[in-house]
């Protein structure tokens, strides 16, 4: 490892996949209500089957089967035992139709990254017992089947040397990018953990940038150029089961409440030491004995001179594990957004007409022009409304999952209301053009004061 800062920080700590199964354990209530559910997805499913398209991933119908829930897409297809397959912005669930008493749970629940990462571990969990309540509508056992931690650490750059770098028995494989060495995994099945570039991927996959968020609260600085590392701990049920005690009641609480020791357990297999780089090479060479190979390690991990890297990694802080931001607004930083999506706007643009250079003012007063001609709004304006809009859908979040957002928007979306009222002339023109409105609300519930001063 090259240590690029005189001590590494950790910039986040986190759960990053989490799969749950639950299984009922009361048949009269069971029968209950999972028929009538199963029931009910059966017809969205074959609604989803007359849907056509190239991938299962594609063939859906949108429907909102619980109260209070939200909208879900029903697929056309299961997976293997689990006929139906439900999922939202938040959480993928698969379910069984099997009858009760098989050793099969009904429920699968697989919580989405950005969602664990958005709310916290606790919350996402709490999100998810409610809907299991509907779903199962009984008492039930839950277990875990696959845990994820990430620690992402700034100031650490990966060498080629590194894999040398772990005393353990677990195969390892490199990764690359063109001469750059990008990561490392050791293991495979029941455990695994991988050690890679995270502004690589968040390069090459836009959807992983919200992770930066959280990054700059915790004193990360893009402009000093330095690498962010994932040290990432993958635990599949198997592992899972040689940590949990016989009969806990609730596996998930558990390990919440063990977050420290997983990862700490994680570390002691993969067994990280502070070699240098000509020790790296005497025990690559393989000529070496096993006793010898054990000393160069010990004596590495006993020098007090070398920076003790698996010591500092041992650190698992669950204030920065459990770390609630604004959830749903989490994405890359605006104006990467903006410039992001101004070049697929110039790549649309020049596709329509053909090269010309004039093919962005042809677009711009084009567009200008019907939205004045068939709305009688400018572009202007409708900034101003995706403003309004971006804040109601905030509000709502808000109330939803109960978080404090990081930057109270009000401020803004209140001028840009009041500047859109005077511009479009009425509130009903703005409740028709802000597309969060729905029947049961008006722009007046946000901003009450602001309506009295426009009316």
């Amino acid at each position: 490892m090259k240590f690029q800062l005189d001590k590494p920080k950790i910039l986040s700590q986190h759960v990053d996949t989490l799969v749950a199964t639950f299984k009922s354990v009361d048949e009269h209530e069971y029968n209950k209500y999972i028929i009538k559910t199963l029931s009910m997805l059966e017809d969205f499913k074959i609604d989803a089957q007359n849907v056509e398209g190239f991938s299962n991933k594609s063939r859906f119908c949108k429907c909102e089967p619980f109260d209070g829930f939200g909208t879900f897409k029903v697929f056309a297809q299961g997976m293997g035992a689990y006929r139906y397959i439900l999922e939202n912005q938040d959480v993928m669930i698969f379910l069984s139709n099997a009858k009760f008493g098989t050793d099969m749970p009904q429920i699968k629940v697989e919580f989405r990254a950005h969602y664990l990462f958005s709310v916290g571990q606790n919350k996402a969990y709490e999100y998810v017992l409610k809907l299991i309540d509907v779903l199962l509508g009984c008492k039930y056992e839950s277990s875990i089947q696959r845990l994820d931690l990430a620690t992402d650490i700034w100031g650490v750059k990966l060498e080629y040397l590194d894999a040398m770098r772990f005393q353990n028995s677990f195969k390892n494989s490199n990764y690359r990018q063109g001469s750059k060495q990008t990561g490392i995994s050791f293991g495979g099945g029941s455990f695994m953990f991988r050690i890679y570039d995270k502004l690589i991927e968040i390069k090459n996959s836009h959807s992983k940038h919200y992770v930066k968020t959280k990054w700059i609260v915790n004193g990360y600085d893009e402009a000093l150029n330095y690498n962010v590392t994932r040290f990432e701990a993958q635990f599949r049920r198997t592992e899972l089961k040689k940590y949990i005690p016989q009969h806990t009641s609730n596996e998930i609480a558990y390990v919440f409440n063990h977050l420290g020791n997983f990862w700490i357990k994680a570390l002691q297999k993969i067994k990280y030491a502070p070699l240098t780089n000509d020790e790296c090479l005497r025990i690559a060479d393989g000529t070496l004995k096993a006793d010898s190979k054990r000393q160069i390690f010990n004596r590495a991990r006993k020098n007090e001179d070398r920076f003790q890297f698996q010591k500092f990694l041992y650190h698992w802080d669950n204030s920065i594990s459990d770390f609630p931001i604004e959830y749903k607004t989490i994405q890359a930083p605006k104006i990467e957004v903006a410039k992001r999506m101004l070049k697929g706007f110039i790549a649309t643009a020049y596709k329509a007409v053909d090269g010309n250079p004039r093919a962005l003012t042809d677009v711009l007063i084009g567009m200008q022009t019907d939205m004045y001609k068939f709305e009688q709004k400018t572009l202007h304006d409708y900034g101003l409304s995706k403003i309004i809009d971006s804040f109601i859908k905030q509000e709502k979040m808000k109330n939803k999952v109960g978080v404090q957002v990081d930057f109270d928007y009000s401020l803004i979306a209140h001028d840009a209301y009041f500047k859109l009222a005077e511009s479009l002339g009425s509130i009903d023109a703005i409740n028709k053009f802000i597309p969060s409105i729905n029947q049961s609300e008006s722009i007046e519930d946000y901003f009450p004061k602001t309506y009295e001063k426009v009316s």
